[in-house]
């Protein structure tokens, strides 16, 4: 007998629900299915053990992430900035269940780093990392480290910015977004003018 597909969904809702209130560290086989109403054997037919859910969780995140960023990619349009812009508007989304899923993740990949896994592929398939970055895109680089450091701060609650801050910052980041992307990167302007 098959399980239904949506049994598979149901079961990461369940767990994703139980990160966000409890944590990942509170999260058992025994909760999902209280809170989905699947059985314990449909549980581990899907997920045999807890690090594979987790892993699950961490992947379905990212996919909701990678929609966001994509759907922000599409609004932007032709702006030269968009690939930071959409970056940045992704990190300051005002989502604060996906704030507290992330932290309720926190102390379980702080145990396992390789649950981040899915995260670091796709950062390594859409922002690779050059080590011989030309001085623009290192820049335009910065700004995404800056759009980071706004998320985790605030998903942290590490720092409170005053109010009207957390506006201001992002408008900064998105003015220099968009003249810093709008200069010509001076190495590509030298390979023009150079016929290469």
């Amino acid at each position: 007998m098959t399980r239904p597909p949506k049994a598979r969904a149901k079961i990461l809702d369940a767990a994703e629900r139980i990160v966000k209130s409890h944590g990942a560290a509170k999260l058992t086989f025994e909760e999902i299915a209280a809170e989905s109403g699947v059985t314990r054997g449909g549980i581990t037919y899907h997920f045999p053990t807890k690090e594979l859910l987790l892993q699950a969780l961490v992947q379905r995140d990212v996919e909701h992430w990678s929609a966001r960023e994509a759907s922000h990619l599409a609004q932007l349009g032709d702006d030269p900035a968009a690939p930071v812009l959409a970056h940045l508007r992704s990190c300051t989304d005002d989502d604060p269940e996906r704030r507290r899923f992330v932290g309720g993740m926190l102390g379980a990949v702080a145990h396992d780093p390789s649950l981040l896994e899915p995260v670091r592929e796709f950062q390594r398939e859409n922002q690779p990392i050059a080590a011989a970055m030309s001085e623009h895109e290192l820049r335009l680089w910065v700004l995404r480290l800056a759009a980071d450091g706004l998320f985790w701060m605030e998903t942290l609650k590490c720092t409170e910015l005053p109010p009207g801050m957390r506006e201001r910052v992002i408008a900064e980041i998105e003015k220099l977004a968009r003249q810093w992307s709008g200069e010509a990167d001076p190495a590509q302007a030298a390979d023009t003018r150079q016929g290469r």
